[in-house]
């Protein structure tokens, strides 16, 4: 499906507004092994390869029940400001309210490590739907969902254990269902366990205009924070 979205761009220059075409832009939500490379390329003459998408998909991050971006070779990560609330709850006290009056370090001494937030970064993706449908055959249908899960539980816990010696580390393995059933997929996660605050404003600013702000753009808030892993 695709959604289509026109923009207007307008530059204000002394003596006046210069108001440039109107641009009709494409959205679309695709795997990272399923990316419409040839029809971009053909529509928009813009060539997305491998190697792209690699190192998109490596600066690419999920924090739990968020989404954040690496964005410096030490480590920082920028995400939303709610994403960091956790954290900063974790460590403020009556005297210091880190959520009300926000947090900077200015050293990596002082940066805070968030205890219950983790950062997985997607390493690796593998077709399974040959392995689970092997071992759905024949079955009649409650037979083959315990099958499934059994199955994909298996190739989760063989993932990981093969990885526990790898010099890269061990990984965080899990199953993915895609298209309603149609194809069952492994990914493999890179898990970082150690995560500290870096910045985040104080929340008056990171929510200033509640949801309608939310839902523009461009926004007029600080809806930001830094972590680092």
């Amino acid at each position: 499906m695709h959604l289509r979205h026109l923009l207007i761009l307008a530059v204000l220059v002394p003596g006046g507004l210069v108001v440039s075409r109107p641009a009709v832009s494409d959205a679309g939500m695709w795997t990272f092994d399923n990316f419409p490379s040839a029809a971009v390329k053909r529509e928009y003459g813009v060539a997305i390869d491998g190697a792209w998408l690699a190192r998109l998909r490596s600066a690419t991050m999920r924090l739990s029940n968020c989404t954040a971006s690496f964005v410096s070779p030490d480590g920082l990560i920028l995400t939303n400001h709610h994403c960091s609330e956790a954290c900063l709850d974790e460590h403020s006290t009556a005297q210091s309210n880190l959520v009300r009056d926000g947090f900077l370090a200015r050293t990596r001494e002082q940066e805070l490590r968030c205890g219950t937030q983790i950062a997985d970064v997607l390493v690796a993706t593998e077709n399974v739907t040959p392995k689970v449908n092997a071992a759905l055959a024949g079955l009649d249908p409650k037979a083959a969902n315990e099958a499934r899960k059994k199955t994909l539980t298996q190739l989760e816990d063989t993932c990981e254990e093969q990885s526990r010696h790898a010099p890269s580390g061990p990984l965080k393995c899990e199953s993915v269902t895609l298209y309603e059933g149609g194809q069952y997929w492994l990914y493999s996660y890179h898990r970082y366990s150690d995560v500290r605050l870096v910045f985040a404003p104080e929340r008056a600013i990171a929510a200033f205009g509640g949801d309608p702000d939310n839902f523009q753009f461009p926004r007029w808030c600080l809806d930001m924070s830094v972590l680092r892993a």
